[in-house]
């Protein structure tokens, strides 16, 4: 599968068609992205998607520049290019060097969102050891991916937790975690984890529904403590998990279906605060 799909790409600002979409950084060891998710046309939480690549380029120590400040017209021009109702954009920016100019490269990605199943049933995760360099931006760490990907593979698994040399768990490779514990939520602190946008929306409906919810690190150790775990992300919005390698969660736990229910309203307002 080819890494940007559908027929037209920008660089730069210009729509081009996608057979001079040049993929050969996806060889490179780190470069800054963004993914978000479109829905009816719509693109999901834009602005929450905006601020954090502008967050991630200012933790690079790049200048702010390097975001147009056109993005979200430019976003909307490659969505009415490829008339795209459904699916994942990606966002990346490439520095100049001897062998390529600079480069701001807005395309559509394949998706992968998890079915019904899983979103009833859950899903199963397994413990990695490693961690990105600089959690907090959303730079692509090829060789970490890589490992990821082959531990979900062989352990056929969703999705990878990474765990630091305290162990301790930060997130997941491509998505944030939190885990129930009695009435309460834990979620790893924010240093140590992407800021995800779904993350964030999750919070922000803890508040919302006074349900009690914490920062803090979760032990290896302490996962037999914990009542249920679920996932979040831009494709799996509040996915349960069903298995943590060892130790077994049930997927329907209350709360987890609450915040369920809640962020699919959220996304549903927002959508529908779009089309207004």
């Amino acid at each position: 599968m080819p890494e940007c799909i559908q027929k037209i790409f920008l660089r730069n600002g210009q729509l081009l068609e996608s057979t001079l979409f040049d993929e050969s950084f996806l060889t490179e060891p780190h470069y800054i992205y963004e993914v978000f998710r479109v829905i009816n046309g719509i693109p999901l939480f834009i602005e929450d998607h905006l601020e954090r690549l502008k967050q991630t380029v200012a933790l690079s120590g790049l200048p702010a520049e390097l975001v147009p400040a056109d993005f979200e017209q430019q976003v909307t021009n490659l969505i009415g290019a490829n008339a795209l109702q459904e699916g994942n954009i990606k966002v990346v920016v490439l520095l100049s060097d001897k062998d390529q100019e600079a480069a701001f490269l807005i395309y559509i990605m394949e998706h992968q969102y998890p079915s019904a199943s899983e979103f009833e049933n859950g899903v199963a995760l397994a413990l990695h050891y490693g961690v990105r360099e600089n959690p907090n931006a959303k730079v692509m760490d090829v060789g970490l991916r890589s490992n990821t990907n082959q531990v979900k593979k062989k352990q056929l698994v969703y999705e990878t937790l990474l765990v630091d040399k305290d162990h301790c768990i930060t997130e997941g490779s491509r998505s944030n975690v939190f885990f129930v514990r009695g009435d309460e939520l834990i979620t790893p602190p924010l240093a140590d984890v992407l800021p995800g946008v779904t993350r964030k929306h999750v919070m922000k409906l803890c508040g919302d529904l006074n349900i009690p919810l914490k920062e803090e690190k979760v032990h290896e150790d302490g996962l037999g403590q914990m009542d249920a775990v679920f996932i979040t992300g831009t494709s799996r919005k509040v996915l349960p998990a069903f298995r943590i390698d060892e130790w077994l969660y049930p997927p329907d736990h209350p709360i987890v279906r609450q915040l369920q229910a809640a962020f699919n309203q959220e996304v549903e307002n927002y959508l529908l605060s779009k089309k207004a």
